[in-house]
């Protein structure tokens, strides 16, 4: 993952300090797409990659889960193809000035895939999620 293809990393890095997530394994909570001159995808998703020095009100919390929202800007090509319930690899790469985002299903290699031209972190936190556990994410 090049983190350096975000906009605003620096909350990712803020949590995660030197061992940033490689986000494989994750699951996509949410989508909301909005239409127009540079369409817009918000993605929600969830890890279970927590930072090794957990922030003191998500160890109080008991959190296991971070969540973290990522929206890309100027979206196009989409390639909208994934199974539902299953979980992912988020992959992101440089194209051409472009950056390339692709979640690919860990069971059926179907594909949620896409051009963006800008891509931020909107918000990052933690819950404690009750029905997952770590054998149910592998």
């Amino acid at each position: 993952m090049d983190y350096n293809l975000f906009e605003n990393s620096k909350c990712i890095s803020a949590v995660y300090k030197d061992k940033m997530p490689d986000l494989t394994n994750i699951e996509i909570t949410k989508m909301v797409f909005m239409p127009g001159e540079d369409a817009e995808l918000t993605v929600t998703i969830d890890t279970i990659e927590l930072p090794q020095e957990m922030p003191s009100k998500w160890l109080m919390q008991k959190a296991n889960t971070i969540q973290i929202e990522i929206v890309f800007i100027g979206i196009e090509n989409i390639i909208f193809e994934f199974t539902n319930g299953s979980r992912c690899d988020f992959n992101l790469i440089n194209n051409n000035g472009l950056k390339y985002v692709c979640f690919k299903s860990n069971v059926d290699e179907k594909e949620i895939s896409f051009n963006a031209k800008w891509i931020y972190v909107k918000q990052i936190s933690a819950y404690t999620n009750q029905t997952t556990n770590e054998e149910q994410w592998i």
